[in-house]
């Protein structure tokens, strides 16, 4: 066999792959909605460091603290604040685990949430191996001496009802930073590991509360919706419609509890409901949900959604005459 066509036979190989991909996967609808199942202000209070990392308490906070700031349904109490306030009532060294203490900080904050922890152990290494020194072509051609080195963060993370004082996670969580530098190069350091493991801490710790305490559907509005596997695609996106259309509303919910509680509400341009259908989910179900125009007004309509009663959604869309 010669390389034309091996060529041929690899692409012809990868444009089956690519279709077979392309049936497989069910595009999700455009419209992210996350719900919180309860208030959520958090504070992050001072890490404990009984690790030989210096200042790694600070760094591992201020990592949670920066991935929480960012994460979709949780507001983050200010540390400035918090520490001030901490200072101020001699609170910082009682424990975040004392009930008593956590309610009074919840008490003096509004906020429902409370995670500390310890940095409790570090690992840096550095390993031999090699590293390609030259590439031709998209092909390693040489190969030279290189160090890899690595460092990892353990972590205990609680996270505390501020209300009731009760720990309502624990978990040990580790982090890896790694570098591979060609031998005899100046290595930075181990700090930029540990930083860039704190990192994949934080990241896990974001996961764990946005997974407990909030649920998460996407969602979107389209003239016509089909089915496909377990699930539905749509067809023609769309904010604008005629009489003779019939909005379609395509729900998936992919981070729910089985039997969660789901409304969906068609608003009338004068604001009134015209169509309410209530509806029992689970997990990863597609739903799809359509309005009939007929002997309705243009103008402007909404329709809204609600999850166990809690606003997700509230998309607008026209309808012209």
């Amino acid at each position: 066999m010669n390389d034309s066509v091996g060529v041929l036979i690899a692409v012809a190989l990868g444009v089956i792959l690519v279709a077979t991909l392309l049936f497989l996967v069910i595009p999700e609808p455009a419209g992210r909605a996350v719900v919180a199942t309860e208030r959520l202000d958090v504070a992050v209070l001072a890490f404990r460091n009984s690790s030989s990392w210096s200042n790694g308490e600070e760094t591992l906070r201020s990592r949670v603290e920066s991935r929480l700031v960012n994460a979709t349904g949780v507001d983050v109490y200010s540390r400035a604040q918090l520490d001030a306030l901490l200072m101020e009532r001699a609170l910082s060294d009682t424990g975040i685990t004392n009930p008593t203490t956590a309610i009074e900080i919840g008490t003096l904050t509004g906020v429902t949430k409370l995670i500390g922890g310890t940095v409790y152990a570090i690992t840096t290494t550095a390993e031999e191996t090699t590293m390609c020194g030259e590439w031709v072509d998209g092909d390693c051609v040489e190969t030279i001496p290189a160090t890899t080195y690595r460092g990892r963060v353990l972590a205990q993370i609680e996270v505390i009802d501020a209300r009731t004082g009760h720990i309502e996670q624990s978990m040990d969580v580790g982090g890896t930073g790694s570098t591979t530098v060609r031998s005899g190069s100046l290595f930075d350091g181990y700090d930029a590991l540990l930083a860039k493991a704190s990192s994949e801490i934080a990241d896990a710790v974001a996961e764990a509360v946005t997974s407990t305490y909030t649920r998460e559907l996407r969602y979107g509005l389209y003239h016509a919706a089909e089915p496909k596997r377990d699930g539905y695609v749509g067809q023609g996106t769309s904010s604008r419609f005629s009489k003779d259309d019939a909005p379609t509303l395509i729900v998936h919910f992919t981070r729910i509890r089985d039997d969660d509680l789901f409304d969906v509400v068609w608003v009338a341009p004068d604001g009134t409901a015209i169509q309410r259908v209530e509806d029992v989910v689970d997990v990863y179900d597609w739903r799809v949900y359509e309005l009939d125009l007929a002997g309705l007004p243009s103008g402007r309509y909404r329709v809204q959604g609600f999850l166990n009663g809690t606003a997700a959604f509230d998309q607008p869309f026209s309808v012209a005459p």
